[in-house]
């Protein structure tokens, strides 16, 4: 006879922020281990899913938010309770050097596809105009320490970068691509540890807290797998 799991309504929120932490900190572990910069990059980027993926239940009103406006709005509440600047450090630390050159690299720029594609009869013509645009942006929020929306540029750029690697858009080999990959690597080994640090402190803080709502797929018995 097949047990009947425990429903998310059943499940403590206590125990969806253990079992978030748990889960990210495992992956983060993994990722020290990796053996190269795309195994690396992976790892992190599933320790970031495993930080700020969520169930989003129908009574919400943010039900139709797409996977970039979830870890974007994720990113906000990291920083509000980011009293002593970790993330905003781990940002300034990095930014002359792989974040700077990962954001002046076309292939991780959506408009650049959309321009390949040929979605968009003028997107051939506006996506240089756009880069450009955004790099300005971005300068311009680094000298405002504007940390939010350097990080939401960036991990926008990062996630063009995890869906080339996961979908199979990229080959598995040196040459073209391996930079934004190392870059990519990088700059999640750096900033990863500092969110789930935030996080960390803030359930221990208060281990019921529902800012971070219920994961995705909740433990349904006693086995903390």
């Amino acid at each position: 006879m097949i047990d009947t799991p425990r429903t998310i309504h059943q499940i403590s929120q206590r125990q969806h922020n253990e079992d978030r932490l748990r889960r990210a900190d495992s992956w983060l572990r993994r990722s020290e281990a990796a053996k190269d910069d795309t195994e690396r990059f992976i790892f992190l980027w599933i320790a970031f899913n495993a930080a700020y993926g969520r169930e989003t239940l129908p009574s919400h009103s943010d039900i139709q938010r797409t996977e970039r406006e979830k870890f974007r709005s994720f990113l906000r509440e990291i920083l509000e309770r980011d009293d002593d600047g970790v993330l905003e450090d781990a940002l300034w630390r990095t930014f002359s050097g792989p974040i700077r050159v990962l954001l002046e690299n076309r292939y991780v720029f959506d408009p650049f596809w959309d321009a390949v594609r040929d979605r968009d009869p003028t997107a051939g013509k506006n996506w240089k105009k756009k880069f450009s645009d955004s790099k300005r942006s971005v300068l311009r929020s680094v000298e405002e320490r504007n940390v939010h929306r350097v990080l939401t540029v960036l991990f926008t750029r990062l996630y063009t970068l995890r869906n080339q690697i996961v979908h199979g858009g990229a080959t598995f080999a040196t040459g073209w691509g391996q930079d934004q990959v190392r870059d990519g690597s990088r700059i999640m080994a750096s900033l990863v540890p500092s969110i789930l640090k935030i996080m960390r402190a803030d359930i221990e803080r208060n281990p019921e807290s529902g800012v971070w709502e219920p994961v995705a797929f909740p433990r349904v018995n006693d086995d903390p797998r």
